[in-house]
């Protein structure tokens, strides 16, 4: 019986041993993917804040661009402000040159369409133009009398115009004025043979000023205005015999030719 106690007990030692060997199998299989778990958990941790570094990097790198960006948009604006004030002077220089110029030339006529020849009397043509206008005018009154080329060098058909320049600006006015009320003067009443020409005299422009008449004639004509004429270097437009008179300083006020003309269509 002792035998067979000491067996059952041996038994029981022997499967109670198995069962702690078996479950201790277990618990280092356990503490084994617990160490495996662990060890992906640090691998990704670093991961992760070699990301968070990464991302702060760039961080820091992107606001330092915005700051780069924003101080050469600063440098942009500041160059832009200095371009429209330097453009700004210029553009006031040009005008004031310009109005030197003009106010240079206030005794000065522009005698336009006289057909040139050699060895032309400009005095004896000036002489000629006095008495189809009905005014005298003397040689004593004359400065300088020549012609000029034109502002376009490839219009060499069309005679030289004539550039006089008058001792008073009262006697030029009076001239033109002259002028204006014989309405018109042909080449022939000035004692030019050959196919006839219209006169024209008027003040004498600038270049500025001059294309901008030149402007204002072809638009005003366009728009079927009767008068364009100028006054004191100023350009001046009638619609018709009734209507008031306004200047035009600038091509963008042909926007008042336009408007008036709309409304007479419209009328």
């Amino acid at each position: 019986m002792l035998q067979t106690w000491r067996k059952e007990i041996d038994d029981s030692l022997n499967r109670i041993r198995g069962d702690i060997k078996s479950a201790l199998s277990e618990v280092q299989l356990e503490m084994q993917s617990l160490w495996t778990e662990q060890a992906n958990l640090k691998s990704g941790l670093a991961s992760v804040t070699k990301d968070i570094t990464e991302l702060q990097s760039s961080a820091q790198f992107q606001s330092e661009e915005h700051a780069h960006i924003e101080k050469e948009v600063r440098e942009v604006e500041e160059f832009k402000k200095g371009v429209l004030g330097t453009a700004n002077l210029v553009s006031t220089l040009e005008h004031k040159i310009d109005s030197l110029e003009q106010q240079a030339r206030q005794c000065n006529i522009e005698i336009c369409n006289v057909p040139d020849k050699r060895n032309e009397n400009l005095l004896s043509i000036l002489d000629a133009i006095g008495l189809a206008i009905n005014y005298t005018i003397s040689n004593k009154d004359v400065i300088s009398i020549h012609r000029v080329p034109h502002a376009n060098q490839q219009n060499n058909r069309q005679s030289k115009n004539i550039i006089v320049k008058f001792t008073t600006r009262i006697l030029r006015d009076n001239i033109l004025s002259a002028f204006r009320k014989a309405r018109g003067v042909r080449s022939e009443q000035i004692g030019i043979q050959g196919q006839s020409h219209i006169i024209y005299m008027n003040e004498h422009l600038t270049l500025k000023n001059e294309r901008l008449f030149r402007a204002c004639r072809e638009e005003a004509k366009r728009l079927k205005y009767k008068y364009v004429w100028v006054k004191n270097a100023t350009i001046l437009v009638r619609e018709n015999d009734t209507s008031p008179s306004f200047a035009i300083r600038s091509t963008g006020d042909f926007t008042q030719l336009r408007n008036r003309g709309a409304d007479r269509m419209e009328n």
